[in-house]
């Protein structure tokens, strides 16, 4: 409480923008009554301030960024999956539950297991000796074994999983939040697991200034639902607060290339000068800004791995460099 917090009941109604005696001081942006507390002779009803709120996809600067949340429909309705239920639960360090039917596998990165029913197997597929399809996903940035857990008993067993890294969960329906027929283009190593059929590849930049300049590098990880085969989708894991823009035709924005998870293959990418020499030197974005034109979906992840890490390692060295006990 601040060293300045009002005592007295008018001081308080001044302070505090609440419900004093059922008359409303001002209209508070939030929607559930948590509690109520009573002071001397004056009851005060207050507000709490829901984590996830009804107007998470509210986007009151016009920038076209809204706040990427999964679909609110039912749980019957929306979260199934080539006859598996899942569900992620979670603000942040967010876990993936999936109940899945006798017989079905559920196919996850490396050390993502968080709990699973004894009836759930685990099995390993060697990528590196699948051929072509083993070395596309190799150099999309995945592992060169891929974690398949299938349910081997007579009913629907569960299945956890959260990512390796401090990172929400997002899931990707192709054919739904992926449109029909389009894939995804992802930053190496963004896949965590998959459900149905879905082809884990690699998407190979030939243009050298995007290549080089715009910040996801040669090789990047290409998703798309096998052709022919049930329907997909994958989760992918990202850092910090996931944004998403709907660029229409020939909409182009500019983004911090690091910070891109993810976008549609009929995105196109592109680099823009990040400013003059003394800006370009001292901006702290480098020579060039990456830029994505329309049409397609573009998600934006605000704490990448990298960032992260080196967010940490600046912590641990000047806290040691102060003086700090090093074995805290």
């Amino acid at each position: 409480v601040p060293t300045d917090f009002p005592r007295s009941a008018r001081e308080i109604k001044n302070y505090l923008h609440l419900e004093v005696n059922n008359s409303r001081l001002i209209d508070l942006p939030i929607s559930q009554k948590h509690q109520q507390e009573t002071m001397g002779e004056l009851e005060i009803s207050v507000e709490a301030i829901p984590l996830v709120d009804d107007n998470a996809k509210v986007d009151p600067m016009n920038t076209g960024f809204k706040w990427y949340l999964p679909k609110e429909t039912t749980f019957e309705d929306s979260h199934q999956m080539d006859g598996s239920k899942w569900t992620i639960s979670g603000h942040d360090m967010q876990v993936l539950s999936a109940s899945v039917p006798a017989g079905n596998t559920i196919s996850t990165e490396v050390g993502t297991l968080l709990f699973a029913h004894p009836s759930m197997k685990t099995e390993v597929d060697l990528t590196l000796f699948q051929g072509a399809a083993g070395c596309q996903r190799i150099c999309g940035g995945e592992s060169c074994v891929k974690v398949n857990m299938t349910n081997e008993g007579t009913s629907d067993a569960y299945v956890g999983l959260t990512p390796n890294f401090p990172a929400k969960v997002i899931p990707l329906v192709f054919g739904g939040d992926v449109k029909s027929g389009s894939s995804v283009i992802a930053k190496p190593g963004a896949l965590m697991a998959q459900l149905g059929d879905v082809d884990v590849g690699c998407n190979i930049d030939s243009n050298p200034l995007t290549c080089c300049c715009a910040g996801l590098g040669m090789c990047r990880q290409k998703l798309n639902r096998t052709s022919g085969g049930n329907p997909g989708m994958v989760f992918l894991n990202a850092g910090g607060t996931i944004v998403m823009k709907d660029l229409g035709v020939d909409e182009t924005v500019t983004v911090d290339g690091g910070s891109v998870l993810a976008y549609e293959d009929t995105v196109q990418l592109g680099v823009v000068y990040a400013g003059r020499c003394f800006t370009c030197c001292f901006g702290g974005e480098g020579f060039f800004n990456t830029t994505m034109k329309g049409p397609g979906k573009v998600y934006m992840q605000s704490m990448n791995i990298y960032r992260y890490a080196a967010a940490v390692t600046t912590t641990v060295v000047e806290d040691r460099g102060s003086g700090g006990d090093s074995g805290d």
